[in-house]
């Protein structure tokens, strides 16, 4: 079971009056709401209604009952009109300013083909990192693969440094939309994969862009997992897709919508995981795989060719009933 993350300074009064608190990034908690109560879901995951904001303006509101707190009125009073509008105000210039950064990334990844350069960058070392995952250098090129040999990262609030391997992330019309970084060393807890910069939408990576997302398609937890898979079926029909974790983002789901079939293969123990993401998709229309060992971990130390991973993915599960 997870450790109640602590909540900073501004707000530990509300210690006592949430549970389950969770900590989402450097400025976002998120936890039990002190109105309407909330307890862990049926696939064991807490809470996450009420969100606690400590950026330089200080909320924290349910998106279930609407409760709002600021840290200066902690005693359950209602929010005053000039609260509330106050509120609206900086809830809009924080979507206003999120946008207007995602804009200036996207901008600045393509005016600057970071992709390209990076790609450049792949020496020996870098190509046989790729090669050891299981990806041959025609499709290192083909995806358009890269290599940073020094990289600056923080986690709470502390830099660090390392090598990463790149993911250039395209849409269906082949243009860069986002890109990924597969860190090589990180501090415990950093997680390995990092975005380019803030706000870039955590967009799928779509094995073949030019094959579109309709009939059957195989979605698969994680990029370097999907590159692996399509490799092997070895199927230029295949419509593959790696999405971003068990919680894609709007961006996936979309991306799925006009799939008639869906195909989720995702890593051992990710049953919970994968049954909630089948109810956001349509569960009617999903099949999922969770093999014995990660999917591109097993092709590799199995040898497997594309009609083993093939009879996998026809004996995938109907989550429908």
């Amino acid at each position: 079971m997870p450790t109640e993350a602590t909540l900073p300074p501004i707000w530990q009064a509300l210690m006592s009056l949430v549970h389950y608190v969770q900590r989402v990034n450097d400025t976002e908690y998120c936890a039990s709401c002190p109105n309407c109560g909330g307890a862990p879901h049926q696939d064991g995951e807490w809470p996450d209604r009420f969100r606690i904001f400590c950026d330089s303006h200080p909320t924290a509101w349910c998106r279930r009952c609407g409760h709002l707190l600021f840290p200066d009125k902690l005693d359950g009073d209602p929010p005053s009109a000039e609260d509330l509008e106050r509120w609206r105000q900086e809830q809009e210039a924080r979507e206003l300013a999120r946008k207007r950064s995602a804009e200036l990334a996207l901008a600045n990844l393509r005016s600057e083909r970071l992709w390209e350069q990076y790609h450049e960058q792949m020496d020996e070392r870098a190509r046989d990192y790729w090669l050891c995952r299981g990806v041959p250098r025609f499709y290192q090129d083909w995806w358009q693969l890269g290599w940073c040999a020094s990289r600056r990262f923080y986690w709470n609030g502390e830099p660090f440094i390392t090598s990463t391997a790149t993911i250039p992330l395209a849409d269906a019309t082949s243009h860069i939309v986002s890109m990924k970084h597969r860190l090589q060393t990180f501090p415990d807890g950093a997680g390995k994969y990092r975005y380019d910069a803030a706000h870039l939408p955590h967009a799928p990576f779509l094995c073949n862009p030019d094959n579109a997302l309709t009939g059957h398609v195989i979605a698969v937890e994680g990029e370097i997992k999907a590159m692996v898979t399509h490799i092997t079926l070895d199927d230029g029909k295949a419509c593959v897709l790696g999405m971003p974790g068990l919680t894609p983002g709007p961006t996936t789901i979309d991306a799925l919508a006009n799939a008639d079939r869906i195909t989720l293969i995702v890593d051992p123990g990710a049953r919970m995981g994968a049954w909630k993401l089948t109810g956001q998709l349509g569960r009617e229309r999903c099949r999922v795989l969770i093999p014995a060992q990660k999917i591109d971990d097993g092709i590799l130390a199995s040898k497997m060719d594309k009609h083993d991973l093939q009879y996998l993915i026809r004996n995938a599960l109907p989550v429908a009933a």
